[in-house]
């Protein structure tokens, strides 16, 4: 669901209008009951009240919220182009990562190559079905970067995935 400013202002204005009628309708007899008003027994009064109330006038802070987490969402999407040096950056910690969490010693070494830097190279100890899951895995990070290729060699075997 997408909303303009001027549709997203009428709504929260239309949702406070209709709040504050149903606080005056509801307020207005429990304040007068003399005049063929009706009154509720004391706490039930003020709940209904409280819920009547504080529902419509909450819908205009929960529409901001959600539209101002959209367009933040939207603008991390949207964010200026990778670099070489950003890539180069997330092989070299992608390959700390790996070392970390891998049972054992592993060497490897990453590099970006390729036409401006989008093919991201392992050399070491990464065989071709880890190197196809670690990219199924990374895919929408890899992409995000501007990577188009994996590729990598291990034990004199090449392979390669695309991002």
């Amino acid at each position: 669901l997408t909303m303009s400013g001027w549709l997203l202002g009428l709504t929260s204005l239309v949702a406070v209008l209709a709040g504050v009628a149903a606080a005056w309708w509801l307020v207005h007899p429990m304040l007068n009951p003399g005049e063929g008003g009706w009154a509720l027994p004391g706490p039930l009064s003020l709940a209904v009240v409280g819920v009547l109330v504080g529902l419509p006038l909450s819908v205009p802070a929960v529409v901001l919220s959600w539209r101002d987490a959209r367009a933040r969402e939207r603008t991390r999407r949207v964010r200026a182009r990778a670099t070489k040096d950003d890539r180069r950056a997330y092989a070299l910690d992608l390959v700390r990562q790996i070392q970390d969490v891998s049972p054992g010693t592993r060497t490897l070494r990453a590099t970006v190559g390729g036409e401006g830097g989008t093919v991201l190279s392992f050399r070491g100890d990464l065989g071709a079905k880890e190197g196809e899951r670690l990219t199924a895995a990374l895919r929408v990070d890899l992409q995000e970067l501007g990577f188009k290729r994996v590729e990598g060699e291990s034990d004199g075997k090449s392979w390669w995935a695309r991002v």
